[in-house]
């Protein structure tokens, strides 16, 4: 019997089928019978037929291999849970599909950069992006992602937003505005916006327009394809399939997302709409177990002054940072190499920002499990700062001062430029409040001066 009849006949024994039940009402069982001897060779017709009755994909007749076996690959490509030799024999097989292997160097590119190598990641991502075609453009938002988030956390957020743009115009070029991609661009651009000082909101809420349930709906949309494609339900199967993946993009970004949410959240404060960026600052929290949500409960604590709530305001405070001392303990003029973490600037290496890339890279993920790093010193000094208005608010001036100077001796060895600009204005203002002219020009001198120095 030829491998194709021997199918046939294993598949219809196995529903118990008869060869009439097989055959009709296009065929005979004599045909059928022939067939499964191996006397005859299905038309493509009769193949067509014999799949439909068995309810099996046509492939299965004719190789033997499951239709759902390739996408039984798909999913370990999305669950990531496969041994390191696993993907990185599948991102080398030249038999393996472009897109297989770019999936593969993507998965190889995220465990890298959980590692802080940050040039091994960067050369996964640019792999992964050269092997998928322009005509499907859309499959290389991961790797596209992945490159500026490497650039961003490297200190680079200018190249970052190039990447970003120039990918999403060649989304639209291309008729493919999937919609996981454009969350994905939107949201990383309106950080690397924000990085460099520019209107971010715009960015954000394109993003944030598209957001879903992100990490929650994986495993659901991973076990439906699972069960569908055992099944051979394969176009549900496919479907279920592309859900699942925008739900990992977008869980693998969870938190650069909640960094979209709060700068609407600030937009919205900015406003006065202080029950939108209470929304948006919640779902922040929600969304993400790292730095930004420690960032967030900064963010509510200026919300809930506002509110005129300065109770529930320090205690978010203390809850974001809960090293920053006492203010009876807080100095005039703190030591800035004591409030800042060896070797870190705000968005990667020194104060000059040419630091080591790697090291950067490491400083993010520790601070994104609650560690150090420059992003807790950034998020330190903007604490100082709640703090501060706090203090005004209650009319103690001296401690307000005091909160201004730990803010911006950290800001003096971290960035970002604007923050240490606004918060040199804020303490010249409060000092010329406080009848003390000759040090609020004092402040703007060697405020100006520290701009300055970090716009080189």
């Amino acid at each position: 019997m030829s491998g194709v009849g021997e199918r046939i006949q294993a598949l219809r024994t196995g529903k118990g089928l008869t060869q009439r039940d097989l055959a009709e009402p296009n065929y005979t069982a004599a045909y059928v019978s022939s067939v499964e001897n191996g006397h005859r060779v299905p038309s493509s017709d009769a193949l067509a037929h014999f799949a439909a009755r068995l309810r099996v994909d046509v492939t299965q007749l004719t190789t033997g291999r499951h239709p759902g076996d390739a996408l039984s690959i798909e999913i370990d490509l999305l669950e990531e849970v496969q041994p390191q030799p696993w993907y990185e024999q599948l991102a080398t097989d030249p038999t393996a599909l472009d897109t297989r292997r770019a999936a593969a160097e993507v998965v190889l590119g995220r465990r890298r950069l959980t590692a802080g190598a940050a040039d091994d990641a960067v050369a996964h991502f640019e792999r992964a992006r050269r092997l998928v075609p322009p005509t499907l453009a859309h499959l290389r938002t991961p790797a596209v992602a992945g490159l500026a988030l490497c650039a961003r956390l490297q200190g680079d957020p200018g190249y970052a937003a190039y990447l970003l743009t120039g990918f999403r115009d060649e989304l639209h070029r291309a008729g493919l505005p999937d919609p996981a991609s454009v969350l994905a661009v939107h949201a990383l651009l309106a950080l690397c916006q924000h990085d460099l000082g520019e209107d971010a909101a715009p960015a954000a809420s394109t993003a944030l327009a598209l957001a879903g349930p992100g990490a929650e709906a994986v495993s659901a949309f991973v076990a439906t394809a699972r069960t569908l494609a055992a099944s051979s339900h394969l176009p549900e199967a496919r479907a279920a399939l592309a859900a699942a993946g925008a739900a990992v993009l977008e869980s693998w970004l969870a938190d650069e997302i909640a960094g979209a949410f709060r700068i609407r959240a600030r937009a919205r404060l900015a406003a006065g709409d202080l029950a939108g960026a209470l929304a948006d600052l919640t779902a922040a929290r929600q969304r993400s177990t790292g730095p930004e949500a420690l960032d967030a409960l900064v963010d509510l604590a200026e919300v809930h002054r506002a509110l005129g709530d300065p109770a529930t305001a320090r205690a978010l405070l203390s809850a974001a940072d809960p090293a920053i001392a006492p203010e009876a303990d807080l100095v005039a003029e703190p030591d800035a190499d004591a409030l800042i973490a060896p070797g870190t600037g705000a968005h990667g290496g020194t104060a000059g920002g040419n630091g080591d890339a790697d090291a950067d890279l490491e400083g993010h993920r520790r601070d994104r499990t609650g560690g150090g790093g420059s992003a807790g010193e950034v998020r330190r000094a903007r604490a100082h700062r709640v703090h501060a208005l706090l203090s005004q608010d209650a009319g103690d001036l001296e401690s307000a001062e005091r909160h201004l100077r730990a803010a911006i001796a950290i800001h003096r060895g971290t960035g970002p430029r604007r923050e240490l600009a606004q918060l040199s204005l804020d303490l010249a203002d409060l000092l010329t409040a406080m009848r003390r002219p000759d040090d609020a020009l004092a402040v703007l001198a060697d405020g100006l001066t520290a701009v300055d120095t970090h716009a080189g």
